[in-house]
């Protein structure tokens, strides 16, 4: 009864064929293992790439921003060009042919036609109506009229024009349906 003996060799030494069995061999580390340069270097990618993201959206908020400073003024502005369309309504029904009155149809059109030119200087744009399908987005139902002469859920009428800035709405169209008799 012959026992083997067997000797442990440390961690780290040369088998008898002259292979290394460790697979730490320098220090403990492993050598497939990021070293800490890689890893700086990696998050310092990550890092900027976080940055240049930020940088971007920063900029397009700031655009944005830019773009729509100006909504509330446009939009208070919206009541004082209705008032001057109401008033061409009242004058073409009126059938006074006198001098004094034309000239003041003609300077309140030619103030509506400025006010027109400088909202859309500013990117204002009216919602197309008159003979649209009704779109829940841009419309305002305020009712329904029957007719049979155009398809059912087209606009027939507008109490009050809808404007978009930059296609981003400022008022809604208010407007009248038409519905099958």
């Amino acid at each position: 009864m012959e026992e083997e003996f067997r000797e442990e060799k440390p961690s780290g030494a040369a088998s008898p064929e002259g292979e290394e069995q460790s697979e730490n061999p320098v220090g403990g580390e492993d050598q497939n293992a990021p070293s800490e340069q890689e890893n700086w270097k990696e998050q310092y990618i990550r890092l900027f790439a976080d940055f240049d993201n930020y940088r971007k959206r920063v900029g397009r908020d700031t655009e944005e921003s830019r773009k729509f400073a100006n909504e509330s003024l446009l939009s208070a502005f919206l009541p004082v060009l209705d008032n001057l369309d109401r008033a061409l309504h009242h004058f073409e029904k009126q059938q006074s042919s006198g001098a004094d009155i034309k000239s003041l149809i003609d300077g309140v059109r030619l103030t509506q036609k400025q006010f027109e030119e400088l909202l859309e200087k500013y990117h204002v744009t009216k919602v197309p109506t008159h003979g649209e399908v009704f779109d829940p987005n841009v419309h305002e139902a305020m009712g329904y009229s029957e007719t049979s002469s155009v398809p059912e859920g087209t606009v027939v009428d507008v109490y009050q024009q809808g404007y978009r800035l930059h296609n981003r709405l400022l008022r809604p169209s208010l407007v009248t349906l038409a519905r099958k008799p």
